[in-house]
């Protein structure tokens, strides 16, 4: 049983990288005129994932951990709508939702280095807790968005920073699996 997870987490840990390395390149390769349909995509897709949170809180016990998920699935619904609702002021829209997904994904990642890079016997767990730190930090960087006032070359910083992110996240698989002591 305890495998399973941990091999679902695996998978979901993968699956996550590659789906940030897409976004990263298709940011980076994107013209800027195409950006107000990646933000009505991006849009819908947040509407997708929160109505399948919902519907998969409905089908499930009702025990506290799947109410905090139905939070959450809520709480990227809202997001979604808000993301078409404000598609037209695109600049501080990529760097609010972007730096945001990059602060989360950060301190996920450094949670991990913590509880299972650490866990599992390898002597390279602090590379990955600095790794996490510095994605954190470009998320607040672009959050902040001191630097960049045009789209192109906003854009332009988020798909390295995501692809960054990604890489940290095929890092973290690295060190975490196999696990030595289970």
């Amino acid at each position: 049983m305890l495998f399973q997870e941990l091999g679902k987490m695996k998978r979901t840990w993968i699956m996550t990288s590659i789906i940030e390395i897409v976004l990263a390149v298709i940011l980076i390769m994107c013209p800027v005129s195409y950006m107000g349909m990646l933000i009505s995509a991006l849009g819908y897709v947040l509407l997708v994932y929160a109505s399948v949170i919902v519907l998969k809180f409905l089908s499930s016990k009702k025990v506290l951990i799947n109410y905090i998920a139905l939070t959450g699935g809520l709480i990227i619904g809202l997001l979604g709508l808000f993301v078409l609702i404000q598609r037209r002021d695109i600049l501080p829209m990529l760097g609010l939702l972007f730096g945001v997904v990059l602060v989360i994904g950060g301190l996920n990642d450094l949670i991990n280095a913590f509880i299972y890079a650490r866990r599992a016997g390898r002597a390279a767990w602090w590379i990955l807790a600095l790794l996490s730190l510095v994605t954190i930090a470009l998320g607040v960087v672009v959050l902040i968005n001191p630097w960049w006032n045009t789209p192109s070359v906003l854009k332009l910083v988020i798909g390295c920073m995501m692809l960054f992110s990604a890489l940290v996240s095929i890092v973290r698989v690295i060190l975490t699996w196999p696990f030595r002591n289970v």
